[in-house]
């Protein structure tokens, strides 16, 4: 095999999350940068030189046409305003790329179809930017209940809430209805996910409410999602940037034998053996455990690791093992465990609960 990297690279909306998807791309061998595309020419340069993307040595363009058509471009990297998602996908898909598309994939129900619709057909692979799932802390969770050790799950939250104003770089285009949607599809859909991929279970039912605190945005900045699950369990969502506190991504996953709260692992009728699971830890480097107490009196285990989804910064997020995984997946022909058709299950839950709010809670079946 030639030692070259095998797979070009175009990415498209050249600002803070896309510098996080080049440096990944630069530092997996089979991959090299080989098309920019931003709006504008000087403010590509200057966004790649604010985020430190080096080396950058793909060609610059104005026209996403230019990438579609380039013949030595594999993978599409979308990371535009949110609205654009959807028809940039599906254009790609179109020209025989394969695609990552930061979230959400889209903004309405229409879109998902035709997105997912477009990557079937043309039999490209596709992953979507749900790149929690591979921190540390999630992937911990997530084996604790698929090990069994959770027992049956009957009850799962998940919190986004992350006070973001007009700091954020995308400010201007995401606060709009049009740019950014709600906040369940411009934040609040990492929530969904993960309480779809920890929980191990389906949506069936939703209701939501929703409100609107801090200014400048043009939808509401709060929104509560009650689900029910699959086999009778239970399931909340809050998304929302209207309190006063850092950025908090709160899991609670409540079992029949044990249940998470952050990084506690708590019991009370069977006690969960410590040195057992220390035994088991999948990843020992990563994760360590400890005693702690819970309350005034309880015993628990203390789950620690130095990485958890506690951070609005993008460089904070694993981009690395979503795009590795991207990639791979087109090497041995498989499908991205993140791919659009799992996304797509996700969204619904957003657009449909968002639709649920605006109707003043009417519950809808999924």
């Amino acid at each position: 095999m030639s030692s070259q990297p095998s797979l070009g690279v175009g990415v498209v909306g050249i600002g803070w999350c896309a510098a996080q998807h080049i440096n990944a791309f630069i530092k997996n061998p089979h991959t090299r940068i080989v098309g920019l595309c931003g709006r504008d020419e000087a403010r590509t340069r200057a966004n790649l030189e604010k985020y430190e993307v080096l080396p950058h040595d793909g060609r610059i363009t104005t026209r996403f046409e230019d990438l579609l058509a380039d013949p030595d471009i594999h993978i599409i990297s979308i990371a535009t305003p949110n609205d654009l998602h959807a028809e940039q996908a599906i254009a790609a898909a179109r020209a025989g790329k394969h695609v990552l598309i930061e979230k959400p994939t889209a903004m309405n129900l229409d879109e998902l179809d035709r997105v997912s619709t477009a990557i079937r057909q043309a039999n490209v692979k596709s992953i979507v930017s749900f790149e929690l799932r591979f921190n540390p802390y999630m992937k911990f969770v997530h084996w604790l209940r698929e090990s069994g050790r959770l027992g049956n799950i009957r009850f799962t939250r998940v919190q986004y809430l992350s006070r973001v104003t007009d700091w954020y770089s995308g400010w201007e285009w995401c606060r709009t209805r049009q740019g950014g949607g709600s906040h369940l599809l411009a934040a609040g859909c990492h929530a969904v996910d993960a309480l779809r991929w920890l929980s191990g279970k389906e949506v069936v039912e939703l209701s939501a409410y929703q409100t609107h605190f801090t200014a400048g945005y043009e939808w509401p900045t709060t929104i509560l999602v009650n689900m029910k699950l699959q086999d009778e369990a239970l399931g909340h969502v809050s998304s929302s940037t209207d309190f006063q506190m850092p950025y908090t991504f709160q899991v609670e996953v409540m079992g029949d034998k044990a249940t998470v709260r952050d990084t506690t692992l708590l019991w009370k009728d069977e006690v969960v053996d410590l040195e057992e699971l220390q035994a088991a830890n999948p990843w020992p480097d990563l994760i360590s455990l400890e005693k702690t107490t819970y309350g005034t009196a309880f015993e628990g285990i203390r789950i620690n690791t130095m990485i958890m989804p506690d951070s609005v910064d993008v460089a904070h997020h694993p981009f690395q093992a979503e795009i590795d995984d991207l990639v791979d997946g087109i090497l041995t022909d498989r499908q991205p465990a993140l791919n659009v058709f799992d996304a797509e299950k996700t969204m619904r839950i957003c657009v449909l609960a968002d639709q649920s709010a605006e109707q003043g809670g009417a519950v809808i079946t999924l």
